[in-house]
């Protein structure tokens, strides 16, 4: 393809608008731009990963001791004791994580064990010259724990990071004697001669399995944390997106969380600016994108139609959307030059211009000759999320321009400007995590208006009439071989996943994607991502997915509809 040709000067009176708009200027951080949502019904799915947490089969370490006596020998009070084998299992019988004000209350119902008969720990005892070997262990006994865990932003190394603090841990069980096997020993002789010295072989098992218990409840803590700071660590995302040459910055980091009774939200601002202004857009920049600021709907709200007991959702403010059009526009995303050389499926010459006007071009080209079409980008893209499709991407004055060569020169024959509405659709497997993206824009949803037609300016009326056709048979063409197989493998985490999806319009003025998900046990895996990058949120089989984490279901769908394919 060729470089854009230079846009002339008189078509930028044209494009003016009216009159101003707040516009955000080009990389101004935009405050919430996205939010991150967890109901109650989603941390009750998400307590399925938390038994995972806890540890098992954990060794109690060997203990012994041993006293001489009088005179040092195994009579008159001499003993010794050596406890081997030992294993506390340790297991999640019921969970709860319910967002109160301020914080979140975990409560858990825990079976544990010390052993079995089948698997006894040893218990070598000798008392009064008397030594006997014992295996023991310990019947199934429960126990509870509870504790609060508060969510804060803080600042690590500069970088906005969600930090996790679990409160002191309040660990409760019933454990006594009788709880407690020992078999094939002189248990009745050793425990009579130890009670005769105020000593008892319980008194020696319960200590040790009580302080492994308080260990590895103490182990549970950081794990919550990690789990928590893991989760929404992917979030902060610093990179540069480059859509096949159209370079911008994406930054996007959480400033701020608030837990209420309905629902955790994690709030996310940020910005996304073009690396560099292509020279093709630079007369039609207004400056900034559109600011329609408007207050996110509640947490744990849904819009009419959307699944009230979803788990996860995410918000995508339209201001946010529309920087990122905006900047991949100010960047030259929708600057194109086709000419013959493009391999598209069908021929770019001056045959197209008999599907639009007949014969009206013939005595201009009595023969077919190679022809270039020019696009002029003068307006941004925006977004509406209040159509019938999940998304709309709305197009305004896109200009189409068909030059072919007159008088050894390339002279602009006809110029079109092009409004359109495409659609954007989203389809989730749940048994693959795929996430496929379907663009819904044909020439039915195209009205164009002829802005040049000075060698047969009466056909400009049929040339309208007849676009559509043509916009289907070229362009659909070249949108189709884009973004005709966009899809994503979203990854799951420890099994866990996505099994469900709703995308709607959400706020007062429709001014917010929502993205409504099921969270659950899931059977696909996380994918694998080519050219040495990470997998944060699963790769695109069209192309590379722009953001990481929970924003799987933000940006990239913003971006979808102009989206091209990578080489």
């Amino acid at each position: 393809m060729r470089r854009p040709l230079l846009v002339p000067a008189a078509l930028l009176l044209a494009s003016l608008p009216a009159a101003a708009e707040d516009l955000h200027a080009p990389g101004a951080v935009i405050s919430g731009a996205a939010h991150a949502d967890i109901t109650p019904q989603g941390f009750d799915a998400m307590g399925a990963l938390l038994p995972g947490l806890v540890p098992t089969g954990l060794e109690i370490p060997e203990v012994g001791d041993s006293y001489g006596g009088l005179l040092d020998q195994c009579w008159l009070g001499g003993y010794e004791y050596n406890l081997s084998g030992g294993v506390v299992d340790i297991s999640i019988v019921d969970v709860s994580l319910v967002p109160q004000t301020g914080y979140l209350q975990l409560d858990a119902d825990l079976s544990i064990s010390v052993n079995s008969a089948a698997a006894p720990l040893a218990l070598l005892l000798s008392v009064e010259c008397i030594e006997t070997t014992c295996d023991g262990y310990v019947d199934p006994f429960d126990a509870s724990i509870s504790t609060s865990l508060a969510l804060q932003v803080v600042e690590v190394d500069g970088v906005p990071t969600l930090d996790a603090q679990v409160g002191t841990i309040d660990l409760s069980y019933s454990l006594s004697a009788e709880d407690i096997h020992l078999d094939d020993c002189w248990i009745g002789t050793v425990e009579d001669v130890l009670g005769f010295f105020g000593l008892s072989i319980f008194d020696l098992i319960l200590p040790l399995v009580e302080d492994q218990l308080a260990s590895a409840v103490g182990d549970f803590a950081p794990e919550i944390e990690a789990l928590i700071e893991d989760a929404f660590s992917q979030v902060v995302i610093q990179q540069t997106l480059d859509l096949g040459g159209a370079q911008a910055n994406l930054e996007l980091y959480p400033s701020a969380v608030d837990i209420q009774t309905s629902g955790v939200r994690l709030t996310l601002d940020g910005y996304m600016d073009a690396v560099a202004a292509a020279d093709c857009v630079a007369d039609f920049d207004p400056g900034g994108s559109l600011a329609t600021p408007n207050a996110a709907p509640p947490i744990g709200s849904a819009p009419a139609g959307v699944d009230a007991g979803y788990h996860a959702g995410i918000l995508l403010s339209d201001d946010f959307g529309n920087q990122a059009l905006y900047s991949l526009w100010r960047a030259g995303l929708l600057c194109y030059t086709v000419d013959d050389n493009a391999d598209i499926g069908v021929p770019i010459s001056t045959s197209l211009l008999g599907l639009l006007a007949g014969d009206a071009f013939e005595e201009l080209f009595p023969e077919s000759v190679p022809m270039i079409i020019q696009t002029r980008p003068k307006v941004a893209p925006t977004l509406a999320f209040d159509g019938a499709h999940d998304v709309g991407v709305v197009v305004e004055d896109l200009g189409l321009e068909f030059y072919g060569e007159l008088d050894h020169r390339q002279a602009q024959v006809v110029a079109v400007d092009l409004d359109a509405l495409a659609g954007v659709d989203l389809t989730l497997d749940g048994a693959t995590g795929q996430l496929a993206i379907g663009v819904a824009l044909t020439g039915d949803d195209v009205v164009p208006t002829v802005t040049a037609n000075e060698f047969a300016p009466d056909t400009s009326a049929e040339i309208e009439a007849s676009f559509a056709g043509v916009f289907d048979s070229l362009v659909g063409t070249i949108i189709s071989g884009l973004v005709g197989d966009l899809a994503f493998a979203l990854p799951s985490f420890s099994g866990f996943g996505l099994t469900s999806l709703e995308v709607a319009g959400a706020g007062t003025s429709a001014d917010w994607m929502g993205a409504y998900a099921g969270l659950g046990t899931v059977s696909y895996e996380s994918a694998g991502c080519d050219e040495g990058g990470g997998c944060d949120m699963g790769c695109a089989s069209g192309s590379r997915a722009p953001g990481s984490g929970w924003l799987a279901l933000g940006v990239p769908l913003a971006l979808a509809g102009l989206r091209r394919r990578r080489a």
